[in-house]
């Protein structure tokens, strides 16, 4: 059985998260996939990224949560700015009001529900999670069969991974067995940082060595100017070369976990 619904998470804000959610998204592009990307982070910076403003989305994601029918977010998709290969659930005003709900055990199925029957019709589907472990990410691992877990080489950037680990273990255990930690993606490995290095050593200990994904995702300002431009990384072509290397080569990571 394929796998296709991975959530992108770490509590931390700041560390790239969105970045490696739309970079796969970018690859998936360009390998002609049929991807849906799930907004959960009141940011909405991938959805903004994607084209689609969310003060003009008519539903959005927290929409589909609120929802109490299955395969409600269907008529809540739309297409994205990138082409018709790539669909987005954006985020929605509400979510900030939603992480704060303390009804966890109560209302963590809710995205799995909205996502039923729907996401068939993808060959991928990206759950960009908030920067927190709050309900929010609890409904993205509870809607998703595998955890992607993004972290920075720094000192700050490894002190949020047990934490992670823990949320996808209780969700695990009380929600989605088919729930895995699908891996994790090093976002901003400088090209000569001794810390850094040392810092990987460290995540290996962490995760393991087979958890943590390779290539690294190297520092580049191209990140920056392709999501300022709202535009895939692959549309920059030889500009980007590296970076839609280092993509691509986690597209495919990422597809034979999917077909493990």
């Amino acid at each position: 059985m394929t796998r296709r619904t991975v959530a992108v998470l770490n509590q931390k804000g700041g560390v790239g998260k969105t970045t490696v959610a739309l970079g796969l998204a970018s690859a998936a592009w360009a390998a002609g996939l049929k991807t849906l990307v799930v907004d959960l982070d009141a940011q909405a910076n991938a959805s903004w990224t994607l084209g689609v403003e969310p003060s003009s989305a008519n539903f959005g994601s927290g929409d589909a949560m609120t929802s109490r029918h299955p395969g409600a977010a269907a008529d809540m998709i739309v297409r994205s700015g990138w082409g018709s290969s790539i669909w987005l659930l954006p985020a929605s005003s509400d979510l900030i009001e939603r992480d704060a709900d303390t009804r966890r055990d109560s209302t963590v199925g809710r995205l799995a529900r909205a996502l039923d029957g729907v996401t068939r019709d993808f060959d991928l589907i990206l759950i960009d999670c908030a920067p927190s472990l709050g309900l929010n990410t609890a409904c993205g691992l509870a809607a998703a069969e595998g955890a992607l877990l993004v972290v920075e080489p720094t000192v700050f950037g490894l002190r949020g991974v047990e934490p992670v680990l823990d949320l996808v273990e209780h969700v695990w255990s009380t929600e989605n067995q088919q729930l895995d930690l699908a891996g994790v993606v090093l976002n901003r490995l400088p090209a000569i940082s001794s810390d850094a290095q040392a810092r990987v050593v460290e995540l290996n200990k962490m995760v393991g060595t087979r958890s943590v994904w390779k290539p690294a995702i190297p520092q580049r300002v191209l990140v920056n100017q392709a999501h300022g431009e709202r535009a895939p990384i692959h549309a920059f072509g030889s500009q980007a070369r590296d970076l839609i290397d280092v993509f691509d080569q986690l597209l495919g990571r990422l597809r034979r976990w999917s077909n493990s």
